[in-house]
């Protein structure tokens, strides 16, 4: 039956006692690291290397981990590897975003089981949301035969800005319903299910999920950046994804100042990267532009000025009209600007480029790498930064959101 071990789980989670703790520090190893033998295990948890043994022993009996192979030989005896039984315990992601809402049902790896996603409109105020939400998740686990109770809890990442602490959705710009103002989240969902349920940052847990599983897995020093509407950044310092908890605009959010008294930004200053960078700014200088009268295939393409879309401008771009790939240079200029701000401050070894503007332009996405490196470099002409667009695509978000969750649940 699934989730039967989810049930011996969540006591070793509730322990207080030592060996409790000790438990609960092997799984939660076995589950990031899978393949780690018990030398090993016992060095990340400084357990002697008998207690380690007994632990596993005891582990492996609740069927919580199995021997998943063995490690080369040095000159003796294989020693074995070791996973953890996947399947006996669950998790749910969430990401809530302007466009859309993913929810993935995954596996205590991170492993997706199933997934539901389903477009945002003028209709999906936060109620609405909320309870497509709801039924997203009761719909998955009925199809895939999982009890709630092998549910080790919900994780939502969201845009911002987020009061983590009290799961609310504060005040975001440009949802397409009305209503998104001091959303408690948490609270609501908690309503429907009684689980462990966090709020966090979109770029946060994108940057969790691609550590753990994809493009910057083993780094120490990494950047995630999502480019859309607004601009979102993940930050991983000394291996660890910068969380502040009580921070509303999270690192800032394509607020640094990249021109003085350039452009007036939706914050209300002048400058900001986004005004410069975002669609709704490329919209803007497209749109201003084409009032001018200069030339370009949206004339043709588009009756109403003014209802020009991003796809129409990505259709543009890719068709090679000049008006618009201008438009596209200018704006990865100030991109690259900002990222080899980034680069000069924090030296990542891995940067992740996402979200539509990197994702469906590439001129934008190559110029901006293009000219973040010439700046960069002026300063630290050794340092090598290796950019993608990440491995596990728009998932990234809601499979993090999931592990955020997870380590929640083991934090001491």
């Amino acid at each position: 039956m699934k989730g039967f071990g989810n049930k011996l789980l969540k006591k070793i989670l509730e322990s207080s006692t030592q060996k409790g703790i000790n438990l609960k520090n092997i799984f939660y190893y076995i589950v990031n690291e899978s393949g780690l033998t018990r030398t090993e295990i016992a060095e990340k948890t400084g357990l002697k290397l008998s207690t380690c043994g007994r632990l596993i022993d005891e582990l492996m009996e609740l069927n919580l981990i199995y021997e998943c192979g063995e490690a080369e030989s040095s000159g003796g005896r294989r020693a074995k590897k070791y996973d953890v039984k996947a399947n006996n315990n669950f998790l749910i992601g969430v990401d809530i975003s302007r466009t859309k809402v993913n929810v993935l049902l995954l596996e205590i790896n991170l492993e997706i089981v199933a997934e539901e996603k389903f477009e945002m409109n003028h209709l999906f105020t936060p109620d609405v949301t909320l309870m497509k939400i709801t039924e997203c998740i009761n719909r998955l686990l009925h199809m895939n035969g999982i009890e709630l109770d092998a549910v080790l809890g919900i994780g939502i990442s969201s845009i911002g800005p987020l009061d983590i602490d009290a799961g609310v959705i504060i005040n975001p710009q440009q949802f397409p319903a009305p209503g998104w103002k001091n959303v408690e989240v948490v609270k609501q969902l908690k309503e429907h299910f009684n689980l462990p349920i966090i709020l966090c940052y979109g770029e946060h847990s994108a940057l969790v999920a691609e550590h753990r599983l994809g493009a910057v897995k083993g780094c120490v020093n990494a950047l995630h950046i999502n480019k859309g509407i607004g601009t979102r950044l993940g930050l991983l310092l000394n291996g660890v994804v910068v969380r502040l908890s009580n921070a509303q605009g999270a690192l800032g959010q394509g607020h640094m100042v990249v021109e003085i008294a350039g452009r007036k930004c939706s914050c209300g200053n002048y400058g900001c990267l986004n005004a410069y960078t975002t669609i709704p700014a490329i919209l803007g200088e497209v749109k201003k532009k084409l009032k001018k009268g200069d030339d370009s295939l949206l004339k043709y393409k588009v009756k109403d000025i003014s209802n020009v879309k991003f796809t129409d401008v990505v259709y543009a771009v890719n068709n090679d009209d000049p008006l618009t790939k201008q438009v596209i240079k200018e704006a990865a200029l100030y991109s690259a600007t900002g990222l080899s701000n980034l680069i000069n401050l924090f030296q990542p070894e891995k940067i992740v480029l996402s979200g539509p503007v990197y994702r469906e332009l590439p001129l934008y996405y190559e110029i901006a790498i293009e000219k973040s490196k010439e700046r960069y470099k002026r300063l630290y002409p050794d340092l090598h930064v290796v950019f993608s667009q990440g491995e596990l695509g728009e998932n990234a978000v809601a499979i993090g959101a999931g592990g955020l969750l997870f380590d929640t649940l083991f934090e001491k």
